[in-house]
């Protein structure tokens, strides 16, 4: 076997930059390395979500299908809504003192379903590729494509069930 070893970069938002190297193994052939890269199809699977690589084109372009778990979308949507909750107004006839719990269904209309779905979407999107591209040591360029519309995947999100999305990442040199 030879070793190919490519470099790819992930900057889904300001805080998440990745570039790591990453080496592909393939038999002793007279491919270039872009053929080997794409002779690499597989499917990994870590703790909280499982990804399976697509189809790997010319142009460089990783082309995935992700299945996120139960436990890490409602992790997310816990966060990313006590975030929200924390920074909104406050809510008439309801207190902000110990003691005064607002009922999760009247908070989330308030916020707006929307508006707190598109937020934790966006974030099990770019944290599980993120941590894909982490833990396969890619490098990929700041372009992520999801191919779902927003609508598509907003009426397929529950917090606390499995989440499913598929994206394109551009692969660097």
């Amino acid at each position: 076997m030879q070793t190919a070893s490519q470099i790819f970069i992930l900057n889904l938002t300001p805080q998440i930059h990745f570039e790591i190297s990453v080496s592909f193994y393939r038999e002793r052939t007279n491919c270039n390395p872009s053929a080997a890269i794409s002779d690499a199809q597989s499917s990994s699977h870590f703790e909280e979500f499982s990804v399976s690589v697509a189809d790997i084109s010319d142009v460089r372009e990783l082309k995935i299908s992700i299945e996120v778990s139960g436990n890490k979308t409602q992790r997310i949507f816990d966060d990313v809504f006590g975030k929200m909750v924390a920074a909104a107004q406050p809510i008439p006839g309801f207190r902000r003192v110990k003691g005064g719990e607002i009922p999760k269904d009247i908070l989330l209309e308030v916020l707006g379903p929307s508006n707190v779905f598109r937020k934790v979407i966006k974030q099990i999107i770019n944290s599980t590729i993120a941590e894909y591209v982490e833990k396969e040591q890619l490098i990929v360029s700041n372009d992520l494509r999801v191919e779902q519309s927003f609508e598509d995947l907003e009426a397929s999100f529950e917090a606390g069930e499995k989440f499913s999305f598929d994206a394109v990442v551009q692969l660097e040199k």
